[in-house]
């Protein structure tokens, strides 16, 4: 897993949780922070993508990559 409190990618993570930034202005390691961090409130791939404007296909393959457990 990814640690996210000294993460560089961390505060641009944090920027799209609160919708100042899509998931397409991050980096990789930045979605796949989001994705992780929304995964561990609860959150399916459904309620990512649209909290974060992904697909939602692209949010279950970060999901499926971080070997996060589906939410149906």
């Amino acid at each position: 897993m990814i640690g996210s409190a000294r993460h560089v990618d961390a505060e641009a993570a944090r920027r799209c949780l609160r919708g100042e930034l899509l998931a397409e202005e991050l980096p990789t390691s930045g979605r796949e922070l989001v994705v992780a961090w929304l995964h561990a409130q609860g959150c399916t791939d459904t309620q990512t993508a649209q909290r974060t404007g992904m697909s939602t296909y692209t949010a279950a393959r970060i999901r499926t990559r971080l070997g996060l457990p589906s939410r149906r």
